[in-house]
């Protein structure tokens, strides 16, 4: 059988410690966040400086020429969100307007904003650089010169083959389009078209023996 535990008193209830933790502390390793590995620390509100001050040095009040290029600029490209004042006592300070809405903003920054933890990976420069094949390894590849195109007196602008793989065109700037045969290097027919020749090209058509020179 059960007991039945009677209703607490409330001097009892009162004696009772509530346990709470904060949820932004720092990285305690006996803490409850800092046992958990992936944990990752919210990033620190920038303390305040000398131009929110209720009586800042003199340097930091914006002149008027200051203010109406303040007041000209997107919230967005502002150094500062807010204009410096001077006061005479702290008592005198209104009420900041915008102060529920920037800690409600930083809240949502908290709490949307996605936050990663990077990790760190030493690495060797000269592991990086890839190594080369030795040039025995990438045999087989031409080692002598066995046969030699001569004819053209200029720079070569452009060549092309015939279908067949049995003729070759070339033209070059000394104003000449020349046929050659492949397997001789032997130059079948030169001819004169005025002027250099930009680009050849044979009909891929192997049945109509046609080129055409620009």
């Amino acid at each position: 059988m059960g007991w039945i535990r009677p209703r607490r008193s409330r001097e009892e209830r009162s004696d009772v410690t509530r346990r709470f933790y904060d949820l932004w502390a720092s990285e305690d390793p006996n803490a409850v966040l800092g046992r958990h590995k992936m944990h990752i620390p919210a990033p620190k509100i920038r303390s305040p400086g000398h131009e929110e001050s209720y009586n800042p040095p003199p340097e930091y009040l914006l002149s008027e020429e200051e203010r109406l290029a303040w007041e000209q600029q997107d919230p967005e490209d502002r150094k500062l969100s807010f204009l410096p004042r001077k006061f005479s006592c702290l008592r005198s300070v209104p009420a900041y307007s915008r102060f529920i809405q920037e800690r409600f903003e930083r809240c949502l920054d908290l709490y949307l904003c996605p936050r990663q933890r990077k990790m760190r990976v030493n690495v060797n420069p000269e592991d990086l650089i890839p190594k080369l094949p030795k040039p025995q390894d990438l045999q087989p590849f031409p080692t002598t010169q066995s046969l030699v195109y001569r004819g053209h007196t200029a720079l070569i602008r452009s060549i092309s083959v015939s279908p067949g793989g049995q003729w070759l065109l070339s033209g070059s700037d000394d104003g000449t389009v020349r046929f050659w045969e492949v397997c001789s290097s032997r130059c079948l027919k030169t001819v004169q078209v005025g002027g250099a020749v930009r680009g050849v090209a044979w009909n891929p058509n192997p049945a109509v023996c046609l080129v055409a020179v620009a």
